[in-house]
């Protein structure tokens, strides 16, 4: 009998992505998915891709798309970095709202911040890159450059830049995450604290 083609099997196979993110909490995640309504900016209901509220993030690192599933040498050394990095509690404030094209070409909807406010979750990356480094990533698995942004909707009609009233929280975890690329789908895969160094030394 004959069997499914190789190259028909890997089109069928499901692209795996796998991430570091921070995420908001509920109460501001709430506040963040109805932004661009409120300000006049809605999501087009034919072309748009709005984020769902459960689906608000952060990327930190992004290691790599796999077929199919992501390896076991691949999430041992995520979960090995995760463990190993130090690094405190940190607060971020997201200030501006902007659109920006993709790679696909498309113009997305982004909530991002000015210098001061990105300063802790920049440090952090920092911080969890050099742990992904001892462990044995690969360069090219970890960000040359890092610009962290909220995504609000993956298809937006451009706009302009403006500033907004800030949108802050403190980061207090990160997690590591298999995201099912094209569903909209994000598997935990493991959730790590952020310790402040009082908390540390606290017998």
């Amino acid at each position: 009998m004959g069997g499914i083609p190789t190259q028909s099997l890997i089109a069928m196979a499901q692209p795996h992505d796998l991430y570091f993110f921070v995420v908001p909490p509920s109460h501001i995640a709430l506040r963040v998915v109805g932004l661009l309504n409120a300000l006049g900016l809605p999501p087009c209901p034919l072309h748009g891709a709005p984020m769902r509220v459960e689906g608000l993030h952060i990327t930190v690192e992004k290691m790599g798309r796999f077929l199919d599933r992501v390896p076991g040498c691949q999430l041992e050394l995520a979960m090995e970095a995760a463990r190993t990095v130090v690094a405190e509690p940190f607060d971020i404030h997201l200030d501006v709202v902007q659109s920006t094209m993709g790679r696909d070409g498309k113009s997305m909807a982004q909530l991002t911040g000015r210098a001061a406010g990105l300063r802790g979750i920049r440090d952090f990356e920092h911080c969890l890159a050099q742990a992904m480094r001892r462990v044995g990533f690969q360069e090219s698995q970890i960000r040359r450059s890092f610009s962290p942004h909220v995504t609000l909707d993956y298809q937006h009609m451009p706009f302009a830049r403006r500033a907004i009233a800030p949108v802050a929280w403190r980061v207090s975890e990160f997690m590591l995450v298999d995201s099912l690329y094209g569903l909209g789908e994000h598997v935990v895969l493991g959730r790590w604290p952020l310790v402040s160094r009082q908390q540390a030394f606290d017998w």
